[in-house]
């Protein structure tokens, strides 16, 4: 029997049984869960610039606690309606607090890839920037790879021949993750999908994810 839980980097639901999960603490700058695991950002959604800075406060005073494990979901979209460049201040300036506590980044981007791609190499950005919820071309894909971004997918990877179900074929089994994100489904669909994509057994996909869990996220 495989003992070794399922590992959802990216969720707005409670855990499921046998998981470890990572729920994001959305549009909450007043309480910090002091149990469960979670990540802590500003989504470029979201963006307030009259409560931004109280905001990156909160995040700053906060994101050391042991079960904070990743500053996000945070990042670009040009789809969003603050301009870009509110949203790339405020997305350096999350990433300046992961650099300061070396703790990965969950990444939420849309249409914005270039500009997330040169934001991390003026950066020099050497925390894990994870890019959630992929579901773009392999081009993208093979961008983002080649400068050293996680890529995790998640309900895309059910969808026959979605951009997601291409891409992750050409991920390094070391640089990927799973995800529910906020999909009413299980993490285990999830890795069922991925394990016949990838052409692996379930189970040793399994062990890779967590794996790359306790590796990217520093936890044992």
């Amino acid at each position: 029997m495989n003992n070794i839980p399922f590992t959802n980097i990216h969720t707005h639901t409670a855990a499921e049984p046998n998981t470890i999960s990572i729920k994001n603490n959305a549009k909450n700058f007043s309480f910090l869960p002091t149990t469960d695991f979670i990540s802590i950002g500003i989504h470029p959604w979201y963006i307030n610039e009259k409560s931004a800075t109280e905001e990156i406060s909160f995040i700053q005073k906060n994101a050391h606690h042991n079960n904070v494990l990743a500053i996000g979901e945070c990042g670009l979209d040009k789809l969003a309606t603050t301009e870009l460049s509110i949203q790339e201040h405020i997305f350096k300036a999350q990433l300046e607090i992961a650099q300061q506590l070396q703790k990965p980044v969950i990444i939420h981007c849309v249409k914005a890839f270039d500009s997330l791609v040169r934001i991390k190499k003026k950066m020099n950005v050497h925390v894990p920037m994870i890019v959630h919820g992929f579901n773009n071309n392999e081009q993208i894909a093979k961008e983002l790879i080649k400068n050293g971004f996680y890529l995790s997918f998640g309900k895309a990877l059910l969808q026959a021949n979605s951009n997601a179900t291409k891409a992750i074929k050409l991920a390094p089994l070391d640089s990927i993750f799973l995800e529910t994100d906020d999909a009413d489904i299980s993490i285990k669909a999830i890795f069922e999908a991925a394990s016949k994509l990838l052409n692996i057994e379930e189970s040793l996909l399994v062990q890779h994810i967590y794996s790359n869990f306790k590796r990217v996220f520093k936890h044992e």
